[in-house]
């Protein structure tokens, strides 16, 4: 909530502040590209609780008329539990404990009319989720065999690909432009990916993009 409203500040004082737009230089919005940094906050479920971690993360917005390409990479931070299968003739599981999730992913952005300075947009995008570290919890397994089979599962539930949608507002003025989104991912609660709660992961990030210039050669 308090970035939440942090970003309500920003994006009143942009729309109110018609003065500044009209001393903005005259790089162009469209056909360029955008260099990010961000932070904020992951909101995910597994069987065995709901976490909530921090993230920091970089993206690339190039743009054109009313629409962009985002890639971006991000890093949240925490310690979880989850679980997998531990017998599957019986459906018994086993908890596991989680480390920090990685994403690597790309999502095309569509803007809305833009109100002043301020740019609304949408994004609907796929990414790769990689829980950076995970193991079995407890000491106890039939045999080796098991435990072998125990690990092979876990190392299997690590990643996983998911789509996800995005809300944002992004706020453009001379080369920089503050942004803040909403990202939301469907959690599946079949145990094939370790972030396996019912329902959905969750985030908001806040962060300042910087217009490199054009993403078109120019003829000489």
């Amino acid at each position: 909530m308090r970035l939440f409203r942090a970003f309500v500040v920003i994006a009143l004082t942009a729309v109110l502040a018609r003065p500044l737009a009209a001393q903005a230089s005259t790089v162009s919005w469209q056909d360029s590209w955008y260099w990010g940094l961000y932070g904020g906050q992951l909101s995910f479920p597994t069987v065995v609780a709901r976490t909530t971690a921090p993230t920091i993360g970089a993206d690339w917005l190039i743009t054109r008329t009313n629409f962009a390409l985002r890639v971006f990479t991000d890093q949240s931070y925490f310690d979880a539990v989850s679980t997998v299968i531990d017998f599957p003739a019986t459906g018994a599981v086993r908890q596991v404990s989680i480390t920090d999730l990685r994403r690597v992913g790309a999502a095309v952005t569509i803007f809305t009319p833009n109100i002043n300075i301020v740019r609304p947009y949408v994004g609907l995008g796929y990414a790769f989720n990689y829980v950076r570290e995970s193991a079995p919890l407890g000491t106890y397994f039939a045999s080796a065999a098991a435990k072998d089979s125990i690990d092979t599962r876990i190392n299997k539930a690590r990643s996983a690909g998911k789509l996800f949608g995005q809300l944002g507002v992004m706020a453009t003025w001379r080369r920089w432009a503050p942004f803040m989104e909403y990202t939301v991912m469907p959690t599946q609660g079949a145990g094939t990916w370790l972030i396996n709660g019912k329902g959905f992961s969750n985030a908001w990030a806040l962060g300042v993009r910087y217009n490199a210039g054009s993403s078109i050669d120019k003829k000489w």
